[in-house]
């Protein structure tokens, strides 16, 4: 992933999927080298990246399920 704004940056982002039990589950990770600055704002980052993820794992949900 490239990152533009508020910082610019990379990290690598990657979906696991693993059987559970009739369905699948999917963990969503993300990493990347964090200067000082951007570790003060890693609260503020956590809760917008996890909305991100928790709407992009909704609507891999729905696709899945259609």
């Amino acid at each position: 992933m490239i990152f533009k704004k508020p910082f610019e940056g990379q990290a690598t982002s990657e979906m696991i999927l693993s059987p559970e039990g009739n369905g699948t589950k999917v963990t969503w990770t993300m990493d990347t080298e964090q200067d000082p600055m951007m570790k003060i704002m890693r609260p503020i980052m956590d809760y917008q990246m996890g909305k991100s993820y928790e709407e992009g794992l909704n609507n891999l949900k729905k696709l899945t399920e259609k």
